[in-house]
């Protein structure tokens, strides 16, 4: 990859995530997030690509991300996360993420999302979060 394209930030590089990143976001005007993750040597597998477990971390970034945008950073974590892993990505590749609340109630909000590297869907996702100290 050629670098950071202009507009994304350093996202989520603390604890965990700076282990298993780095992350880079860019607020959309809808709001949303999008965000990209190049690639390295550490976040392959035995076989070469994308680790199950890095594409798990992201994808539990991007949507945990949602939600926070959806309840307006109240503080929430993650009930359920529920992925199937549709194809690999090699070293190099660029993947992306995206999601969308799809329900929120007053305690918990719902989301799904995916991960890809370019027209490729590598993981899809949706989860539950609940919103801490909600009712």
């Amino acid at each position: 990859m050629s670098g950071i394209p202009e507009g994304y930030a350093p996202a989520w590089n603390e604890g965990f995530n700076a282990y298993v990143g780095p992350f880079y976001g860019r607020p959309r005007e809808d709001g949303s997030v999008h965000f990209i993750l190049d690639l390295r040597d550490k976040h392959l597998n035995g076989g070469g690509v994308a680790h199950g477990g890095l594409l798990m971390a992201f994808a539990d970034a991007v949507l945990g991300t949602a939600v926070s945008v959806a309840v307006e950073g109240a503080p929430c974590a993650t009930m359920t996360l529920n992925a199937d892993f549709v194809a690999s990505a090699d070293k190099g590749a660029r993947i992306e993420g995206e999601a969308e609340v799809t329900r929120a109630t007053r305690s918990v909000v719902f989301v799904a999302g995916r991960i890809y590297a370019g027209e490729k869907t590598l993981l899809s996702a949706s989860g539950i979060w609940k919103i801490l100290g909600a009712k």
